[in-house]
């Protein structure tokens, strides 16, 4: 049913700001370490799937460690946590860096443990440092307006990605040199440093202000808090289909589809750019529509866009550049919804005494299903990289059978989301609606009105 009360519009606090001016070099920052770059660095070292798996693993795998972080963070403090960790990972992307400009006379196999080494470094610093990110800005933006401070929060990111993956794709077209991936790391590290000057500037939480538990709830009664308990199921399903995709699209593009370097990080950037506008276009309606609409919109995207992979290595689509760019566009739309609702729905869940437990066991539980798939789908796609099993029109291998999981997978997310509860949803035709009819209307009415003569 649709909300009929509206939450008061809250001011937001000074200094927020910062916050979006962080999450700009941030995101310049891990998009290397976390990202395509780094996975395409490995890629042309010749690394295998499987080792492509455990490098995209550390980050979300290392997330576990937020669990016996999170008894720390609240007396501690957010910022002075949170800023010590960021400034103790980015130490790691410097050494990263010397090992992307080591010359092509040092053995691949050298440089690939030392890269693997040092993003475990980094993610090992990320996992403690993570958080308190979350409990620290969702504690200082008012509750009417969450979902407007986390789509410009995921704009801000979506347009660095943007700006940066345009940017590395020039430095790495035509003739690669040994250095080029080097000047990539390097530009990551001082990114890093310069967010973390901006996360300084952020508005703290006074330690005492915390809301603490004096009685901790056990981590068992945690998990099975039945809301919490029922979207964790829900929210793992999904994940496991995005941890998979995110990881081998690389491959796909490049061992499949034959595409260059400069060309999948171009195909990044389009993806990205289309999840910043459509940010842009739900981040006016989610805080009325509520987020289980969006979440079911984007689970159906999801499915379509790995549908038409599937079909496309089967060999029944034939693939082009209109057809790369169609799925940047579904991907983005589909990827702006999910961010935005999914963060969204899990903050409204949770109680706000033993906030940072709880969404430090929700970041666990998702990043684990995020770090686990890779490493079972690298060794099949090893295993199955040379399988051919024609099926009348449809040619069975390794990414078709790859991405028709993917969709199945996300089929099943989507029966999981029935048992989700938002009290404040709007239904799917209104929201429908709101997001097809009424949102582009008011864009287009803004836009006339800038233009139109004094007057008239």
């Amino acid at each position: 049913m649709s909300a009929t009360h509206a939450q008061p519009v809250e001011p937001m606090p000074a200094g927020l700001g910062n916050v979006y001016i962080y999450e700009t070099f941030n995101a310049i920052s891990w998009i290397v370490v976390l990202g395509s770059p780094m996975l395409l660095y490995l890629q042309r070292l010749h690394a295998s799937a499987t080792v492509l798996a455990i490098a995209a693993s550390l980050g979300p795998m290392m997330s576990i460690l937020q669990i016996p972080s999170a008894r720390f963070v609240e007396k501690i403090g957010y910022r002075r946590f949170v800023v010590n960790g960021w400034t103790a990972r980015s130490l790691f992307i410097i050494l990263m860096t010397v090992v992307a400009f080591l010359p092509e006379a040092v053995d691949r196999t050298t440089r690939i443990v030392a890269m693997l080494f040092l993003s475990f470094g980094y993610n090992f610093l990320r996992g403690i440092s993570l958080c308190g990110i979350l409990p620290w800005f969702t504690h200082i933006v008012p509750a009417s307006r969450r979902g407007e401070f986390l789509a410009r929060d995921q704009m801000a990111a979506a347009g660095a990605v943007v700006v940066a993956l345009a940017g590395f794709s020039w430095i790495l077209t035509g003739s690669e040199r040994w250095y080029s991936f080097g000047l990539v790391f390097a530009i990551s590290s001082i990114s890093a440093f310069i967010s973390v000057r901006f996360l300084r500037k952020v508005p703290d939480v006074a330690v005492e202000k915390i809301i603490l538990n004096p009685n901790p709830l056990p981590w068992r009664e945690i998990f099975f808090h039945p809301p919490f308990q029922r979207y964790i199921r829900y929210n793992a399903v999904i994940n496991l289909a995005i941890g998979a995709s995110g990881v081998f699209w690389v491959r796909f593009f490049r061992e499949s589809l034959h595409v260059s370097d400069s060309s999948v990080l171009a195909v990044g950037a389009i993806t990205t750019l289309a999840l910043a506008f459509a940010l842009l276009l739900v981040s006016t309606i989610i805080d009325r529509t509520g987020s289980r609409p969006a979440l079911t919109l984007s689970g159906g995207l999801f499915a379509c866009h790995f549908l038409l992979w599937a079909g496309t290595a089967a060999g029944l689509v034939r693939c082009s550049w209109s057809l790369i760019v169609f799925q940047c566009l579904l991907s983005g739309l589909a990827g702006a919804l999910w961010n935005l609702a999914n963060v969204r729905a899990v903050v409204g869940l949770v109680p706000l005494m033993g906030r940072a437990h709880f969404l430090a066991l929700y970041s666990v539980v998702s990043n684990l299903a995020m770090a686990l798939i890779p490493l079972v789908w690298g060794p099949v796609l090893d295993a199955l990289d040379q399988w051919q099993k024609p099926w009348g029109w449809w040619h069975w291998n390794s990414f078709s059978l790859f991405y028709i999981v993917l969709a199945f997978n996300m089929v099943v997310g989507l029966l999981l989301l029935q048992k989700v509860q938002e009290p404040e949803a709007m239904t799917w035709n209104l929201f429908t609606h709101e997001l097809l009819v009424k949102t582009p209307a008011r864009a287009v009415s803004r836009v006339i009105s800038r233009f139109r003569a004094p007057g008239l």
